[in-house]
């Protein structure tokens, strides 16, 4: 095949994908992407904790926070990290308080990436999570919830595809930590105003948002890497779920894209010579 077609089947595709394949938006007060490097947190035998709100110690061990999962050092491990990605949070460092996701109107599948949870196996307070999301009504409530995985019976690795609603539609993502001995449970939502305690021996929310979103901005249609907190204490590590968001490419994309590809090939075989 002559370059020539070869290079015009190429810009027919990109072209095809870069107007149909679109991220899903986060939105939030006063939030933006934030760039950090690994610097931020550190030497691995003695870690720098503050600056972005996620880099807290954690309890899992010193280099167990978000952060260190990110760039693929300490003790936190996933499959393939991303690096130092930028975080959604504001210019200070502090977090978003209330944030949700925009859906593009294409399905998205959740992968199951880490989970370093302190509760699990335990017999002092075997507590455990679970994970799912839900609908935001058009008047801003917390609309049809919708549970996806329990830290208990689901492993790293797995993943589910849904599509969250058409185009514009606003949802999130949520957490609810059912401590052990039916002490109590807290329900962590990216509407953090929206976070409440249940049961017994429940006690009033913190403040801090216990979602920590990752992106990389600067490229249209890059997963989103979502570090989880259960605690209720204000000083999350965001490692007790850590979450891969992807866009699944519409079936009108694939269409197109193969469309152009089977047209450069047609147009090549009509000019070959008899």
């Amino acid at each position: 095949m002559k370059p020539t077609f070869v290079a015009l089947a190429s810009i027919i595709g990109l072209t095809l994908l870069s107007q149909n394949v679109k991220a899903a938006t986060l939105v939030g007060p006063g939030g933006a992407f934030q760039s950090w490097t690994a610097s931020v947190l550190g030497p691995a035998d003695t870690p720098t904790y503050g600056g972005p709100y996620w880099n807290n110690f954690s309890g899992d061990g010193p280099t167990d926070n978000i952060g260190w999962c990110l760039v693929g050092t300490g003790g936190c491990v996933i499959a393939t990290p991303p690096g130092a990605i930028e975080y959604y949070g504001k210019s200070s460092g502090a977090s978003v308080g209330s944030m949700n996701l925009v859906s593009n109107g294409s399905a998205i599948t959740l992968s199951l990436l880490a989970q370093l949870t302190n509760q699990l196996g335990t017999t002092k307070n075997p507590g455990y999570n679970v994970f799912g999301w839900y609908q935001i009504n058009p008047n801003g409530t917390i609309g049809a919830i919708t549970t996806l995985w329990n830290s208990k019976t689901d492993a790293v690795g797995e993943n589910v595809t849904f599509t969250p609603g058409p185009a514009g539609t606003s949802y999130g993502l949520f957490l609810e930590n059912i401590q052990g001995n039916g002490l109590a449970d807290y329900f962590w939502f990216m509407n953090s105003t929206d976070d409440y305690s249940a049961g017994p021996d429940k006690n009033p929310v913190d403040t801090t948002q216990h979602f920590a979103v990752f992106n990389n901005a600067s490229t249209p249609g890059s997963p989103f890497y979502i570090g989880i907190d259960d605690t209720n204490n204000g000083n999350e590590d965001y490692n007790d779920m850590v979450i891969e968001l992807v866009n699944v490419p519409e079936p009108l994309t694939v269409a197109l894209f193969g469309s152009g590809l089977l047209l450069c090939g047609l147009l090549f075989w009509r000019r070959q010579p008899s």
